[in-house]
C-alpha cells in the first residue's frame, strides 16, 4: 500500500520534528515503506496530502496532534466542489500533539509503537465527519473536521491556547485559557435552526457538536457520541454564571458531566447559527483550529472518511 506519513514537527512543542529522526525506523518496521514530509506551514499538510492523493497514494499517516490531523483532512477533499479527491483511500495518524481528543475517542494506546502496531493490522472502516460552512479572514470558507466543531466560548479557548503554550504540552493551558474566557466574556443571543426545522433564539456560552466524545485536551463533553453513526452529538451550555461554568467546564476533565443543569443536549444532522446584531463575533472552532466566525452551517457527512487504525 502506497503511503504518505505526513509529520508537523511544531506538534509538541517542537519535541515531534526532535523526535523523528529516531521515529522514522520505528514507523518503516510496522508500515514497510514510505513516503515522508515534514509540514512547514499552518495547511501545507492539506497540500501536500491532496497533491499524493491525486497521484495515486492509498494510506495517509499523520503525526501530530488535533491540528495537525485537521490540516491532513483536509487535503482529501477539493477545495471548490468539495467532493473526495480519492474515496477509496485511507487516513491514520499517530497522536504526538497537545490535546489528542480524537486518539481518546478512538482508545489509542500512549506508545507510538503501539500505535503503529494497530495501524498496520487495522481493517479500514468508515467513519462519520464534519461538514463547516463559515466566514474566513477573506469571506466564505469550508472545513471539514473528525472530532467536533463548535462556536462561542470554544472558539475563543482555542485562540487563547495559542498565547498560553508556553505553560507547557498538557492540559493546563486548556484550563488557564478556558477561566481567562469564562470570566471576561458573557453568553451570545444566537438564532438557531436544528436540521431545517423552525429558528430558535438562544443565549448561550458555549455550542459544540461532537462526532468523537472529547474536546479540549480531554474535556468529555460527549460520553456517548459514536464516529460511525450519522449523527451529531449537540452540547450547549446556556446562560450559566461564570463560577458554575468553570466548575463544570474542570469536572469534564475527570467525570461524566451532568447535562441537567442550564446544558442543552441533542442528536443533530444539521445545525445553522447566525449571531444577533450588537454583539461581539462568535468565533467557531475545528479541531482544535479557529480560523473564521459564524454565521455558519455545520452537517454530519456519513462515512465521509476511511479510517484505518
Amino acid at each position: 500500500m502506497r503511503t504518505l506519513v505526513v509529520v508537523n514537527p511544531a506538534s509538541a512543542s517542537g519535541r515531534t520534528g526532535q523526535q523523528w529522526p529516531s521515529l522514522e525506523p520505528v514507523f518503516r518496521k510496522h508500515l514497510g515503506e514510505f513516503e515522508s514530509t515534514l509540514t512547514e506551514r499552518p495547511g501545507h499538510a492539506a497540500e501536500l496530502v491532496r497533491r499524493a492523493l491525486l497521484s495515486g497514494c492509498e494510506r495517509i499517516v499523520s503525526v501530530g496532534g488535533d491540528g495537525s490531523n485537521f490540516d491532513a483532512i483536509q487535503g482529501f477533499f477539493a477545495p471548490v466542489t468539495h467532493a473526495a479527491i480519492a474515496p477509496h483511500a485511507c487516513f491514520a495518524f499517530v497522536s504526538s500533539g497537545t490535546g489528542s481528543d480524537l486518539g481518546r475517542t478512538l482508545g489509542l494506546p500512549m506508545s507510538v509503537e503501539d500505535q503503529l502496531a494497530r495501524i498496520a493490522g487495522a481493517t479500514p472502516r468508515q467513519i462519520d465527519a464534519i461538514s463547516c460552512s463559515f466566514i474566513g479572514e477573506s469571506g466564505p470558507d469550508w472545513r471539514i473536521a473528525l472530532n467536533a466543531v463548535g462556536l462561542g466560548q470554544c472558539g475563543d479557548l482555542v485562540r487563547r491556547v495559542d498565547r498560553w503554550k508556553w505553560l507547557g504540552n498538557s492540559s493546563f493551558p486548556f484550563v488557564a485559557a478556558g477561566i481567562a474566557g469564562v470570566l471576561q466574556n458573557t453568553p451570545w443571543t444566537f438564532e438557531i435552526r436544528i436540521d431545517d426545522g423552525e429558528w430558535q433564539t438562544r443565549k448561550l456560552r458555549n455550542l459544540a457538536l461532537f462526532n468523537g466524545r472529547f474536546q479540549g485536551g480531554g474535556m468529555q463533553w460527549a460520553p456517548d457520541a459514536r464516529i460511525d453513526d450519522g449523527t451529531l452529538d449537540l452540547v450547549a451550555m446556556g446562560e450559566v454564571g461564570a463560577i458554575r461554568a468553570i466548575r463544570t467546564g474542570i469536572a469534564s476533565y475527570s467525570r461524566r458531566i451532568d447535562h441537567d443543569y442550564g446544558m442543552w443536549t441533542a442528536q443533530v444532522r444539521k445545525v445553522e447559527v447566525v449571531v444577533q446584531p450588537g454583539q461581539p463575533p462568535a468565533w467557531v472552532e475545528f479541531d482544535g483550529e479557529s480560523p473564521g466566525q459564524i454565521p455558519a452551517t455545520y452537517e454530519v457527512m456519513p462515512g465521509a472518511i476511511r479510517l484505518a487504525m
